[in-house]
């Protein structure tokens, strides 16, 4: 699908330099399969009334993010889904370009959870900003005027209808169902740019990340009815707006009843916080149960970092071939295997064509004389390929070194891996990367070739070539 046309036109002071603006988030329903409906997120322009403002009279909205609610017919998708209908939700008005949230994503319960950013500008106040004065955020900000949706996460029932424009349910367990203060609508509130959200597959926790200002990105635990502190606070510390010029944060008290953050960051790692997955996939065990997530760019030169924790500290991935991505962070995705992908380009931007996927998979290890393939990719007779997980035990005082097969187990073709690949015409079997602990734990990374030795009871291979690549 393009979603283009229904799209605000993109980039910043007529250039393509930079714009938060755009597709931001769409969700399938859970029952999908059945009903055929899914949900987007666009930015559109506010030609119309929106079910939600917060711009003073006499000024106009930048633009408005709609959420829409898209039924389609999957028997017919040759060359492309049909469209059996569409209706818009519910749509917000935004008074900056910026700061706009955008995930949208169903959790364990059935309801829908958008997330949605401060308005935009800086300091979350009416001040001077880029291009004009900057309105819409009042005297104390969105984060911490729930009166409006700017700078909360929503929780809605999008096939109910008791809202208040009847195209959405608001369920009756909200945690401000019954406020005269708070929109019903409002699950947590007190968030600067929560750009990304996830639920834990296991556990049905809900993480959530929020871009910082100028000093401290966070990962939070959102717990229903929860106030996350913006603009009272950034991280765990004080934020002081500072009228036009940049506000910071300080080590003074913290007065209000904020949940702090899980684990944050100072902006001497990074410049955005983008939100990512707990691992609950099987190909990586060292990741299992950790918290994978990344930045945008270190110092904002196409320098992204990808990170994990398990609550107590981060840690940053090590990649085999590189010190770090190379390119913009700018997503992170999640198959049915629970397995992980890193999505990016190389200008940070939501213009040009550079934008690629990438998959995190293991390397294979040699461990206690044990040696593990994560995903070897065998190719048969006529071209056909077949991937397989294999274990393969040393054989003792052999020289020059044996290997013998002791399990393996087929995988769907959705594991392809080329960095281990078996070619029986030949009986070569290449590992690009196979990790190697010494005594002391220290990892070193090596490129192996192995063959086959023929005659063996069991599959069996001999060192041929090794060359340490780290």
């Amino acid at each position: 699908m393009d979603f283009s046309s229904l799209l605000v036109p993109l980039g910043i002071s007529g250039n393509d330099s930079f714009d938060e603006r755009g597709f931001l988030g769409f969700a399938f329903h859970p029952q999908y399969d059945v009903n055929e409906i899914l949900y987007t997120y666009t930015s559109e322009s506010a030609e119309d009334t929106s079910d939600f403002s917060a711009i003073p009279t006499g000024a106009s909205a930048n633009h408005r993010s709609v959420i829409r609610e898209w039924k389609f017919n999957f028997s017919n998708i040759d060359p492309d889904p049909a469209i059996q209908e569409t209706r818009i939700l519910l749509t917000i008005d935004q008074p900056q370009f910026n700061h706009n949230g955008g995930a949208l994503n169903f959790g364990p319960d059935g309801m829908l959870y958008i997330a949605l950013g401060d308005g935009g500008g800086a300091d979350d106040r009416d001040s001077d900003f880029i291009g004009g004065p900057m309105v819409g955020h009042g005297a104390n900000g969105n984060g911490q005027n729930p009166v409006n949706p700017l700078g909360s996460l929503l929780r809605i029932d999008p096939l109910g209808n008791n809202s208040d424009n009847g195209k959405y349910g608001i369920p009756v367990d909200n945690p401000f169902v019954d406020s005269d203060t708070i929109l019903p609508e409002t699950y947590a509130y007190g968030f600067r740019n929560p750009f990304r959200f996830s639920f834990d597959s296991l556990t049905g926790t809900l993480v959530l990340v929020d871009v910082g200002q100028n000093d401290i990105e966070e990962v939070n635990l959102v717990e229903s009815g929860g106030n996350y502190g913006w603009g009272l606070k950034e991280g765990s510390f004080r934020f002081e707006p500072n009228g036009n010029d940049a506000g910071f944060v300080t080590d003074d008290t913290v007065v209000g009843n904020f949940i702090h953050p899980v684990i944050q960051y100072d902006h001497d790692e990074g410049i955005a916080i983008i939100g990512g997955f707990v691992y609950r996939g099987n190909a990586i065990p060292a990741l299992q149960g950790k918290y994978v997530f990344g930045d945008t760019a270190k110092t904002g030169n196409s320098d992204g970092r990808i990170f994990y924790s398990d609550g107590s500290k981060i840690l940053e991935l090590d990649l085999t071939d590189r010190d770090q991505p190379d390119f913009w962070v700018l997503g992170f995705g999640q198959d049915g295997d629970g397995e992980l992908y890193v999505l990016g380009n190389t200008t940070g931007t939501p213009f040009g064509s550079t934008g690629t996927v990438y998959k995190l998979i293991p390397n294979a290890s040699f461990e206690d004389n044990l040696l593990e393939i994560p995903a070897v990719r065998i190719t048969l007779a006529g071209g056909e390929n077949t991937i397989y997980r294999a274990r393969l035990q040393h054989v003792p005082v052999s020289d020059p070194m044996r290997f013998e097969l002791i399990a393996a187990e087929i995988l769907a073709s959705r594991f392809r891996d080329d960095s281990a690949t078996f070619d029986p015409s030949t009986g070569k079997l290449n590992l690009s990367f196979i990790n190697v602990a010494n005594t002391s734990g220290q990892i070193f990374t090596y490129s192996v070739e192995l063959q086959q030795v023929p005659g063996q009871p069991n599959l069996t291979f001999e060192l041929k070539q090794f060359e340490q690549v780290k």
